[in-house]
């Protein structure tokens, strides 16, 4: 494989999905039975080869061409209308979606698997057709049967697009300073008025029309978020007449320039007509319903990027030459030779397998909270409140990461554009900050979570984090699993350190590490998910080399083989090589300095 080429790893998804997780169990559960094992390995096939012929080859162009504004409207860069349609009927705009109007009906943690594909073959196209099912999905839940069928089944095929207008010029994060306004008629429909920022795919060429879900406050609405409510707003009206919504401009970014982020201005000839979703006031309340799944869509881009990162600077590593080999003798060096450089694989390969596991992990939570056992919901929507803000924070921040170490395995070419990695960091940095900044995430981890209920849904993580109590590791995994179980007890005393301070110093003092306390957590968690995956991973090497005449000859001639020893080596990598940045979260929370709070800065 060349290393500007993007190919899917299809037998880690494969091991992850069926092996590990065990997807098929799901087909047990009423809502899934007409699936099978094979059907989600023949969708993992599908979907890779999707991303692959057809969203890779147009994501250089997109980041070059860019959008633009032609006779007001937004012109998206070439192919990208092409490949949007072939989304929408290949059905991987609604793989999770209910198949009520069009929808596939998958389990999230078969969905998650043509999501990240697609985000690692082109960021700035995918990132749109996650809105479009966010969107489409708020209206199936909230949306009275009239409005179901007028926009659900177009939105699901991707014959219409969606859009969530949320950020206002003066209100990003405190979204309760929201200033649009919606003023109900005679007719029935509000008529909006304001200005939203940063709307991602808030116009384009791709669909026939889109839906805008937007955010705006009624005349006697009360302040703050608990005054907001949620409207559509298509750019079109059902009667085929244009809605007054305008495309002010576009932003010029860093990344994601195949993606057009758009300034829209409502209502600017007073006749923008909008329709309340179910019940004014209730607005945040029905985004928040919602946050989970886009906020992991999110966290999936930075796991998108680095996977993709992975590829390119592993392949180069192998084709790139340097010196005299040490291991061959008269031949030129090949740089995967290189100690450093075999480092900066092993890390980028384990921090990303460690993304994949919690994510994936967290997606099949997210199947059994809403289709499990009755009985049994309650517990996996506990573990998934409080995975969310872990899978957002630690995906982006280390997605990033993975990219920066990319580049510099290439080393000056790897800073050129002729190379991916150059904009796959470029394209990764967004993730950080929408959909809730990381900060953000740390406080709601912190200062929501781990309080919610009393604190029972730490109580539940736990009890999830002792399953290797119940479950004895044998061999090296052994050593693994006891190493590990040094940072849970870290975890635990790092988060009461946090409550101590929150104590003696209050909220300010509290939250002023919460940022350390979620990368501390993320560790562990994706440690804990590798460990298990080792497990599997495990059984199967010490079934194949029971039957092998050595190790070497089984490594040497079986790529089943080297996968699980490979498997094995990575988990090896991140308790030793990984984990250990814990103890400077840790570290730092127990310091509690509160120089920040009291520096005139």
């Amino acid at each position: 494989m060349s290393s500007t080429e993007y190919r899917v790893d299809r037998r880690e998804l494969q091991f992850v999905v069926n092996e590990t997780l065990a997807a098929g169990k799901l087909c047990e559960l009423p809502d899934f039975s007409e699936f099978d094992e094979e059907m989600f390995t023949m969708i993992i096939n599908e979907a890779s080869t999707f991303s692959e012929q057809v969203l890779a080859p147009l994501n250089e162009n997109g980041d070059r061409q860019g959008c633009r504004i032609e006779n007001g409207s937004v012109v998206t860069p070439d192919g990208f209308a092409n490949a949007w349609k072939q989304l929408g009927e290949g059905g991987w705009l609604s793989m999770n979606l209910p198949p009520e109007y069009g929808g596939q009906g998958l389990p999230e943690v078969i969905s998650i698997i043509g999501k990240e594909t697609q985000m690692a073959a082109n960021q700035g196209f995918t990132i749109g057709a996650s809105l479009t099912s966010g969107a489409a999905n708020l209206i199936y839940t909230f949306g009275s049967a009239e409005q179901k069928t007028n926009y659900c089944e177009k939105m699901f095929s991707g014959t219409w697009s969606g859009s969530m207008c949320l950020t206002e010029p003066q209100a990003g994060t405190a979204v309760g300073d929201a200033a649009t306004t919606a003023t109900k008629e005679d007719a029935g429909h509000y008529l909006i008025k304001g200005t939203k920022q940063f709307i991602t795919n808030g116009d384009h060429d791709m669909a026939d029309n889109i839906i805008h879900l937007l955010l705006a406050r009624t005349p006697a609405a009360p302040e703050g978020t608990k005054g907001i409510s949620l409207f559509i707003v298509p750019k079109i009206r059902l009667d085929g007449t244009p809605n007054d919504v305008k495309v002010v401009s576009i932003e010029h970014k860093m990344g994601i320039n195949g993606s057009p982020t758009c300034l829209l201005s409502f209502g600017d000839n007073n006749d923008c007509q909008g329709y309340l979703l179910k019940a004014e006031n209730i607005g945040m309340a029905q985004m928040f319903q919602l946050m989970n799944e886009a906020r992991l869509l999110v966290g999936l881009q930075g796991l998108a990027g680095a996977g993709a990162a992975v590829q390119n600077a592993w392949a180069y590593a192998k084709e790139r030459t340097q010196g005299p080999s040490a291991v061959h003798p008269g031949e030129k060096a090949v740089i995967i030779e290189f100690p450093d450089v075999r480092r900066m694989l092993m890390q980028m390969k384990a921090v990303t397998e460690g993304l994949r596991a919690l994510m994936y992990t967290t997606a099949w939570y997210i199947d059994m909270a809403n289709h499990g056992p009755e009985e049994s919901r309650e517990k996996y929507q506990d573990l998934l409140d409080l995975h969310i803000p872990v899978c957002k924070s630690c995906g982006t921040d280390q997605g990033f990461e993975v990219a920066r170490i990319g580049i510099q395995v290439l080393g000056g070419v790897g800073f050129t554009q002729d190379f991916p990695l150059e904009q796959n960091a470029r394209d990764q940095k967004i993730a950080s900050i929408y959909e809730g900044t990381n900060g953000i995430q740390a406080l709601d981890l912190v200062g929501r979570k781990f309080n919610t209920k009393k604190g029972q849904l730490l109580d539940v993580l736990v009890a999830e984090l002792s399953w290797f109590d119940h479950n004895s590791a044998e061999g090296e995994l052994a050593g693994w699993v006891a190493e590990w179980e040094t940072y849970r007890t870290l975890m635990l005393e790092s988060i009461a350190c946090l409550k101590k301070t929150g104590e003696a110093e209050g909220k300010d003092g509290y939250v002023l590490y919460a940022v350390n306390m979620l990368d501390l957590m993320g560790d562990v968690l994706c440690c804990f998910y590798l460990l298990k995956q080792a497990e599997t991973a495990q059984k199967k090497w010490k079934s194949m080399l029971d039957g092998a005449a050595s190790q070497a000859e089984l490594l040497a001639e079986n790529e089943e083989a080297q996968f699980y020893w490979n498997k094995l080596r990575t988990t090896e990598f991140y308790v030793w090589s990984v984990l250990p940045r814990a103890l400077s979260n840790a570290k730092t929370i127990k310091n509690a300095n509160l120089a920040p709070l009291s520096a005139c800065l």
